[in-house]
């Protein structure tokens, strides 16, 4: 779908593999042109990434100031114990440019309100990524707070549709979505290297394991996505009664691991909560 440009100019808070995953995207689809967006970032090689790093906030606004300041956004995408440190240079310089900007944070575990606090008149939009987003095929929940607009909820969404797909949520189930999608693509690689630790058991050498095992789980993924059948349906095609799949699924019912999936994902959600509230 031909997604419509972002009209305010962006700055991004932070130019680490996601901001640059999804810059990089968002320029590609169209959504961002290059002139509207700025990277403020102490790291000079990560700077350098970009076509527009700023090493100070100062000047960072000072280009703000120059693409035209009635309407700007700011994209929060730094690790989350960094929050104080980033924002505290901002804080005044937004006080200063006399317009609330809208902020996007993709701050794991990082409430609307702590950003509010930490930035002043705000409005916020929450984001949370999962890393596929690195090669445009990321699962992104978007939540809108207290002080956000639909407008700024739909610009978050078309920022974030252009590296996968996006779904909104109510803020209260960013934990748990964190632990299905965020946390997600691990359990898949924990499938995947369970796999090959078998294979390997099973006398196929290391390289050939990996090999046979991550063919199977692309092509697997991608029958999935193909499919209007959901992954009940599509494993019960593949289990013929008492044939070889059978034999392996009867296994791991009987080792309980579909119980075992849900308590992991139980146990990440609750970590979530926890490392919110420390935050």
């Amino acid at each position: 779908m031909g997604m419509k440009s972002i009209e305010i100019p962006l700055l991004f808070v932070g130019g680490g593999t996601m901001a640059h995953a999804i810059i990089t995207g968002a320029q590609k689809s169209g959504v961002l042109s290059g002139e509207r967006v700025g990277v403020l970032d102490p790291s000079a090689e990560r700077r350098g990434m970009f076509d527009r790093g700023f090493e100070s906030a100062q000047g960072a606004f000072e280009w703000l100031r120059g693409v035209g300041m009635d309407g700007y956004g700011i994209v929060l995408a730094v690790k989350p114990q960094m929050l104080g440190a980033a924002t505290e240079p901002l804080r005044s310089l937004v006080e200063q440019s006399g317009v609330s900007p809208m902020v996007i944070s993709i701050l794991a575990g990082t409430r609307s309100g702590q950003i509010c606090e930490a930035l002043g008149g705000v409005r916020v939009v929450r984001v949370m990524p999962n890393t596929p987003a690195q090669i445009g095929m990321g699962m992104s929940a978007i939540a809108a707070s207290e002080t956000s607009t639909g407008a700024d909820v739909e610009l978050a969404e078309r920022l974030m549709g252009a590296v996968g797909e996006t779904v909104r949520i109510d803020e209260s189930m960013m934990d748990a979505f964190t632990a299905v999608a965020g946390s997600g693509p691990a359990y898949v690689f924990y499938v995947a290297e369970a796999m090959t630790k078998a294979a390997v058991g099973l006398g196929f050498d290391e390289a050939t394991a990996r090999g046979i095992v991550e063919q199977t789980v692309v092509g697997s993924a991608a029958l999935l996505g193909e499919s209007d059948d959901d992954a009940a349906v599509l494993r019960a095609k593949v289990t013929s009664k008492n044939g070889t799949t059978h034999a392996a699924t009867t296994t791991l019912d009987g080792l309980g691991v579909m119980d075992a999936f849900a308590k992991a994902l139980t146990t990440a959600r609750d970590r979530g909560i926890e490392l919110s509230e420390e935050g």
